[in-house]
């Protein structure tokens, strides 16, 4: 029975590790701390954690949050001495957020502070690229590095975080370069097609510049308005992920007006939708599955022989014999329904209590110095 308890713990332990750590800021703050105390692996795991994070809840990512996340990268990188990640992580910060200011209290190194600042020159003057935004996008609402953004918008070149507001108020998002040989598709994200023939009288108004300022955490995820209002939920408060409690607006007939030839939603099996966590706890279960099959025909099913056998020669074994017989058949068998149960449960927790809200796209980096991958790890 102890090996069953383990098992179980095992499979609660990923599932509390699935729905840990939801909020950018802590793990930015854990990050900050880790760098600090010279903690590598620590600060490591903390920026990923941070990095999974922008994708969970229907929130738009703040630039300044962004940038952190970027400077953190770029001293974890100049502590385990790799000069040029680090100076391509500190141009994304400064990519992200032109007016980043150095953290003294965390760095005070002047050398590195003046390389920083000699960055931010050379990138303002960096050359821009399409973002590739569509002239119409219905309701939706497109943003890089939390900025909202138009049909015509052009975007420095670098990776940016590229998130949309899709008509029912759910935000995706994914990491991008936006590769002009390979145009970037916005309304692929949302799960669901998107009616671009729908205009939404935000996108005709003029954006003030303060207008989206929150009053606990900074920019809100801004809400379609006009006949976008029917389909939209309300409005995701950014930088913790701080959801609001107002209800959905029910919908009404003018909302179920015929959807254009946009991409469905993502099928059972797409990529997206079986981050590594997911497919690592599923495969787990499998794996256990697997193993409780072989533990049966492996040593349930000669144990079971032995018993009877025993039981057609009775006269030829002893009491005590016989009884040892039986209490390895059962002791065996009960393992194997043990690790079969676990793996039930494993398998259950993979495909149905870890499945993503949205698509988690996990998407390749490329560096001067290196390459890596960004989304859920």
């Amino acid at each position: 029975m102890g090996q069953i308890r383990l098992l179980i713990a095992l499979c609660l332990g990923l599932l509390a590790y699935g729905n840990a750590n939801a909020y950018p800021g802590e793990a930015l703050q854990k990050a900050r701390d880790a760098i600090a105390n010279d903690k590598r692996r620590d600060a490591r795991s903390a920026l990923e954690e941070a990095n999974i994070s922008f994708f969970e809840g229907d929130s738009i990512v703040l630039n300044d949050v962004l940038a952190q996340y970027w400077f953190y990268r770029a001293l974890v990188a100049q502590q385990r001495g790799k000069r040029a990640a680090t100076m391509e992580a500190f141009r994304q910060t400064l990519v992200v957020d032109r007016s980043f200011r150095w953290d003294r209290e965390l760095v005070d190194d002047l050398e590195m502070r003046k390389m920083f600042e000699a960055l931010r020159g050379e990138v303002e003057g960096r050359e821009v690229h399409s973002a590739n935004i569509p002239e119409k996008t219905g309701c939706a609402v497109l943003y890089v590095d939390g900025s909202k953004v138009a049909f015509g918008d052009k975007v420095s070149v670098g990776y940016r975080l590229a998130q949309v507001q899709c008509p029912k108020g759910d935000v995706y998002g994914t990491w991008t370069d936006f590769n002009e040989e390979e145009p970037f598709n916005w309304l692929s994200m949302c799960p669901y097609g998107v009616d671009t023939s729908i205009e939404s009288l935000a996108a005709q108004q003029p954006q003030d510049e303060f207008g989206d300022i929150g009053p606990e955490f900074g920019v809100t995820a801004a809400l379609p308005s006009g006949p976008c209002a029917l389909e939209s939920t309300s409005p995701t408060i950014d930088g913790e992920g701080v959801a609001s409690d107002e209800s959905p607006v029910e919908e009404t007939p003018v909302a179920e007006e015929a959807q254009t030839d946009e991409p469905a939603g993502p099928g059972f099996f797409a990529k997206e939708l079986w981050p590594s966590r997911r497919v690592a706890v599923a495969g787990a279960g499998v794996a256990l599955l697997g193993g409780s099959v072989g533990l049966h025909y492996g040593i349930v099913v000669p144990s079971f022989k032995m018993v009877e056998w025993g039981r057609r020669n009775a006269r030829g074994i002893t009491r005590y014999q016989a009884d040892i017989l039986t209490e390895r058949f059962r002791s065996r068998r009960t393992i194997a329904w043990g690790v079969m149960g676990a793996g039930v449960v494993t398998t259950g927790v993979g495909v149905f209590v870890l499945k993503p809200s949205k698509s988690l796209a996990v998407q390749p980096m490329w560096f001067p110095g290196g390459g890596g991958l960004h989304g859920q790890f």
